[in-house]
């Protein structure tokens, strides 16, 4: 097979394209560009013109690649060359047909239409391996394109070599679905791909199957599990492992804000929710943009309506004139009473919500006196006992009686409100009279344009443009002014439900306070259940419970696992509770900043953070229990605490405070 051959019968496939369609192609028979600037036409003449499915030409691409590079083209020592069955001859006669009885096409003739048989003729003749041989004489040619060559050499050598060409038969694999062969369908893949400035070298890396953290943790000692310790063991936060209760980031609402959120978040409603104010008012007092346009188009239309009338009649147009002012004089006063009705109705609607938000902090703060009265003082030390009765009594004798007071107040705002509101009722009533009399002014209108079409038909199109523009103004403002109430109400909804969640949150941070070191110490209790226990038995804890346990690294979850287990999440303090990844030791240091306390400081079920190697970043984590001897040591019941191998996992440890790089507070 002759690739020449192949090329001159797409350049005159390419020359017929060009007569049918209003495309420009490259006809030169001489010109590389062509069979590789149009992979497409190309591919459609293989198949289309040839009636040959262009996978067939196709080679094994082991048997591809070891074949030898000579002068950045492939050659195959074992290759005969002589088996085509189109052959060139020079210096021979042609007529443009070009073709003899044993199927030569001489060098240099360009095939006239109709000349090239439409079917697998031209592709080679039956002997094996011409298929093949086509396909390498495609990739050389491929390989001797300027273009081409500059993509490929990527050394800039100016010759392709064995890993250059490797490189791009390894990119080009699997255009046909079959990774397996280099197939001229793959080749054709490729060019599109090049024309289309989507062609890469490099394939793409699948996606790892684990989500990356936002902020990438370097590779430290808890993420091996090999840290020195005194009971041989391995520690760890790793970033990998969680459970069904809190793993990840949590997906912030309102029940898991921090109170400098919530405010955030209160007054980004409340912004809202006078934007949508404004909206409704600019409705209502006419200042709104659209209604503005639709005014002037009202104004516009009347005015030549009237040029019309007063050319015919001007006592019949002096008479609408009149008659006008004083249907816009009574719509006016009607509007302006509606508009403050409006305002009043929004001085209710914030009174409310005032007065609800007092309920719910007197309320809250009720609740909250119930909760520390019913505590448990037993097992409490006299600093706290002491410290629990002194809330009680500020909650009794201060602020539950102002939030009382707070309440009156805001429930008399609230009455007299509602009281402004229904006197602006009482005289939107005598204003229905007006709207009476509105009725009869339009009606008068009505018979008046009557009157006027049955003797003036001239006019009558000026007269529907104006009512056309005035309907078309009563409609807009009227499904606006409705739509814009109802963003009003449900903005109001919100700021209404972000004022019960800052109360809440406030309840609950007030009793937390004072009542959650019996619950750090229940925390300790649960973590102790395990001591002594092994690494295989806290796997099967960790699976009962619904947590990812790792051999290598499950301290922090651990210490969430205790916490979660005899607290709740919904009990633990903000900065723990919305921390990214409990699972991890440095992130647990970085949510930790701010609350982190000292040793003399600490309360059973506080966090201890240590740093094995000194490099300033959280290795380890347990779960205070108490100041140890008093001055160089600490005790902590920590997880994961010796090595696959064996051995107790859950233990009380004495630590060197030396090691300890941060005890963080759980009380705030």
């Amino acid at each position: 097979m002759n690739l020449n051959a192949l090329k001159m019968g797409f350049a005159n496939y390419l020359q017929e394209l060009s007569e049918t369609s209003n495309k420009e192609y490259n006809t030169s028979a001489s010109s590389d560009v062509s069979i590789f600037m149009y992979a497409n036409e190309f591919k459609n003449y293989i198949s289309d013109e040839l009636n040959v499915d262009s996978s067939i030409l196709s080679k094994g691409i082991n048997e591809i690649l070891n074949m030898e590079v000579v002068n950045g083209k492939l050659v195959d020592p074992n290759e005969e060359t002589t088996g085509d069955s189109f052959e060139i001859e020079d210096n021979a006669e042609t007529d443009g047909a070009a073709k003899g009885e044993e199927g030569v096409v001489q060098d240099g003739a360009i095939p006239e239409e109709g000349a090239l048989p439409k079917d697998s003729s031209l592709i080679g003749s039956e002997e094996e391996g011409s298929e093949q041989t086509l396909l390498t004489d495609f990739l050389n040619e491929l390989f001797e394109d300027e273009t081409i060559k500059g993509l490929l050499d990527t050394d800039k050598s100016g010759e392709l070599d064995e890993e250059e060409i490797g490189t791009f038969l390894d990119a080009i694999k699997g255009f046909d679905g079959d990774e397996e062969n280099i197939s001229l369908e793959d080749v054709i893949g490729a060019l599109q791909a090049i024309q289309d400035d989507t062609f890469t070298l490099t394939p793409e890396e699948e996606p790892e199957l684990e989500e990356i953290e936002e902020t990438e943790q370097p590779q430290t000692a808890q993420q091996t599990g090999s840290v020195p310790s005194s009971g041989g063991g391995s520690y760890g936060g790793s970033g990998v492992s969680g459970n069904s209760n809190s793993a990840g980031v949590q997906e912030k609402t309102l029940d898991n804000m921090s109170k400098e959120e919530l405010n955030a978040e209160l007054n980004t409603a409340q912004s809202q929710l006078s934007e949508k104010q404004n909206v409704l008012n600019s409705l209502l007092d006419g200042s709104d943009s659209k209604l503005q346009s639709l005014q002037e188009a009202i104004d516009s239309s009347y005015d030549k309506y009237q040029e019309q009338l007063k050319l015919v009649d001007e006592d019949m147009a002096k008479e609408v004139d009149e008659l006008k002012e004083s249907i816009d004089a009574k719509q006016e006063e009607i509007d302006a009473k509606d508009m403050e009705i409006a305002k009043q109705e929004s001085t209710v609607s914030d009174a409310e919500t005032s007065y609800n938000n007092a309920v719910s902090s007197r309320e809250n703060l009720e609740a909250s006196l119930a909760a520390l009265k019913s505590a448990d003082t037993s097992n409490m030390s006299e600093d706290k006992a002491s410290e629990l009765n002194a809330k009680i009594s500020e909650l009794e004798n201060n602020k539950i009686p102002e939030a009382e007071k707070a309440e009156e107040a805001a429930k008399k705002a609230w009455d007299d409100a509602k009281d402004n509101l229904e006197k602006l009722e009482e005289q939107r009533e005598e204003l229905e009279t007006g709207k009476g009399g509105l009725n009869e002014l339009n009606d008068k209108m009505t018979e008046l344009e009557a009157a006027i079409a049955e003797k003036y038909p001239e006019v009558k199109e000026y007269m529907d443009a104006y009512n056309d523009a005035k309907e078309e103004y009563a409609e807009y403002k009227e499904s606006a002014v409705s739509s814009a109430k109802a963003d009003v109400q449900e903005a109001q909804k919100y700021v209404d439900e972000v004022n019960t969640a800052i109360n809440n949150y406030d309840n609950k941070q007030t009793t937390k306070e004072y009542l959650i070191g019996d619950d750090l110490q229940a925390a300790i209790d649960w973590a102790r259940k395990y001591d002594d226990m092994s690494q295989d038995q806290m796997r099967q804890v960790f699976a009962d419970l619904g947590y990812q346990f790792d051999y290598d690294a499950w301290c922090a979850d651990f210490v969430r696992m205790a916490l979660g287990e005899a607290i709740g999440d919904e009990n633990l303090p903000d900065w723990y509770r919305n921390c990214s990844n409990k699972a991890f030791c440095p992130t647990i240091q970085q949510c930790g900043e701010g609350h982190q306390i000292s040793a003399e400081e600490a309360q059973p079920g506080d966090i201890v953070l240590y740093d094995w190697d000194g490099d300033g970043s959280a290795d380890h984590v347990g779960l205070f229990v108490d100041n140890g001897d008093g001055s160089s040591t600490i005790t902590a019941i920590e997880g994961n605490t010796s090595g696959a191998g064996g051995g107790s996992c859950v233990e009380e440890k004495s630590r060197n405070r030396g090691n300890i790089i941060g005890i963080y507070s759980m009380r705030k």
